[in-house]
């Protein structure tokens, strides 16, 4: 060996039977034991299965030992070099020597990775592996990439299909591919995530069920969506001739209505769990250790936590287009109506589900906002700090907030965001982590108390608008009460944010009814308020 690594083309010989040896020890400390499901009840699903998911899962990690044998296959190949090219030639001989001999040393040790590919997987066999628990039938199922239909019909029928229907057909392909990918991921977040944590008491199950709220019947809901699905695939040979009865049962109804509610629970509290996660793994070393190991099994196909969690709310925007383009392709108009009925529930289900993310999305920033809440500016105002010392924003609903500025004089110019609470707007002023509501006064000397002080709530039942004629971004809000009125002066941070975000308030029997222009938009800048009498300005 000595005379074999003396010149640069016996070094590469050299280098390679390095390479060899380096590969059979990572691979001996490596290997994946493909017999790790210990079954007690193998009638559940055949040995044939469990074998296929079994190899399955030593494919998935090759890669990752494959990425782990070249990291330490360079690194020691770069120590190598490093020798040759200091002329230490017996450092290399010995540092081959030694690789061989802890190959040798695991093999006659007995420690090298039982494997196991062929015959029964059932009964107990020894591993290395920590114990695993035992796998769900339908989770071998959806670790298979189910096949198109294309390769599953017949050749005889799919030459008889027009273009028009081979294209539905491609949809509802489509329809069912990504059901079944949708609920592996849900299926992941519960074996990979919700599961461990809470059998390793890493977290509690208060804090669980909020993070992932309904997460078990969002998946039973799904998978039974999926498997009505695939039995109309099977039943017509994989060419679907109706499929508006499983969408059906699925959207519309009670059934419709509790799939509704689900995932309004789960999506609206979406915001909230990647908070709580991102906030929790720089606190708790234990959990954010346990996040990054699980975000690197296979099972999660490279996607973090954070990227998996949404995927409910993605799902719920995909089904009406994938209904819509099925009605478009078929030719039955029954059928064709009865989709279509679909599709416009999925899109109802999606409206549903966008107002009450944006209220808990609101709520959410309503406490933040309370919790920084400091009413000391209102004092100049005995009158208004009796009523609102106290001031909880988080009773009251809010409909849209954004940033304003308040011209309090021509001189006196104030950026404070805008928070519309329904029957009122309040004007809050950012001041280091503190929001404060504070009285303004438009003159220098002391102000008289209720005249002169204007109140950062403006109380929207007796208030209206008028436009600026000197600034198109400008608005005055005009509040009037028994004794007087309190004119605002009000500027958007555009003309066109102004016009596209403004809505109109109509006087009913002495309440404020707003009308929204766009339900699922913010309307920051513009608050239009009517008094007895008045005409809204649209």
């Amino acid at each position: 060996m000595f005379n074999l690594i003396k010149s640069p083309i016996s070094f590469l010989t050299a280098a390679e039977l390095c390479d060899l040896l380096l590969e059979l020890f990572v691979m001996l400390e490596l290997g994946f034991c493909v017999s790790f499901i210990d079954r007690t009840r193998p009638e559940l699903i055949g040995e044939d299965q469990q074998r296929r998911y079994a190899q399955e899962m030593q494919n998935m990690q090759c890669l990752e030992v494959l990425r782990q044998l070249d990291d330490f296959r360079s690194e020691k190949r770069l120590i190598i070099f490093s020798l040759y090219y200091c002329g230490c030639i017996h450092a290399i001989v010995e540092f081959l020597l030694c690789c061989f001999l802890m190959c040798l040393l695991i093999i006659s040790s007995g420690d090298a990775p039982y494997m196991q590919p062929e015959g029964p997987l059932t009964g107990s066999v020894s591993s290395p592996l920590p114990q695993q628990e035992e796998v769900e039938p339908r989770l071998l199922e959806l670790e298979q990439e189910p096949p198109s239909w294309r390769e599953l019909a017949s050749s005889e029928v799919l030459n008889k299909l027009s273009k028009k229907e081979i294209k539905r057909q491609e949809v509802i392909n489509e329809l069912f591919a990504t059901e079944h990918a949708h609920v592996r991921m849900l299926s992941v977040l519960q074996t990979v995530f919700y599961r461990p944590l809470e059998r390793e008491a890493i977290m509690s199950s208060d804090d669980l069920n909020a993070i992932f709220p309904g997460l078990d019947e969002i998946i039973d809901v799904h998978y039974a969506f999926y498997e009505n699905l695939k039995k109309v695939r099977q039943e017509d040979g994989f060419v679907v001739k109706a499929i508006s009865t499983p969408l059906l049962n699925r959207f519309l109804g009670s059934e419709g209505d509790w799939f509704q509610k689900l995932t309004a629970r789960f999506c609206s509290h979406q915001s909230w769990a990647l908070d709580q996660i991102k906030s929790r793994q720089k606190k708790d070393p234990r959990f954010n250790a346990f996040i990054l190991d699980a975000e690197s099994k296979p099972q999660c196909r490279r996607l973090q936590l954070k990227d998996i969690i949404p995927t409910e709310m993605q799902r719920l925007t995909k089904y009406p287009l994938l209904l819509e383009n099925i009605a478009k392709s078929t030719e039955d108009n029954t059928e064709k109506q009865n989709v279509q009925q679909a599709a416009d529930c999925c899109r109802k289900i999606l409206n549903h589900v966008n107002d009450e993310v944006k209220h808990m999305e609101n709520l959410l920033t309503l406490r933040d906002y309370q919790r920084r809440l400091d009413t000391s500016g209102l004092k100049p105002s005995n009158e208004l700090f009796l009523e609102y010392k106290n001031f909880d924003l988080t009773t009251r609903r809010m409909l849209y907030e954004g940033p304003l500025i308040w011209r309090v004089t021509k001189e006196k110019a104030i950026d404070v965001q805008g928070v519309l609470l329904g029957d009122m707007l309040v004007l809050l002023q950012k001041q280091d982590d503190k929001m404060l509501l504070k009285c303004q006064s438009k003159s220098i000397i002391a102000a008289e108390v209720g005249k002169q002080m204007l109140s950062p709530i403006i109380k929207l039942d007796s208030a209206f608008l008028r436009e600026v004629a000197t600034d198109r971004k400008a608005f005055y809000v005009i509040f009037t009460w028994d004794s007087g009125a309190q004119i605002y002066e009000l500027v958007a941070q555009s003309v066109a944010e102004r016009k596209t975000k403004a809505f109109s308030m109509n006087h009913c029997l002495g309440h404020i009814k707003p009308i929204f222009l766009h339900p699922t938009a913010v309307h920051p800048y513009c608050v239009y308020g009517v008094g007895v009498g008045d005409m809204a300005l649209k």
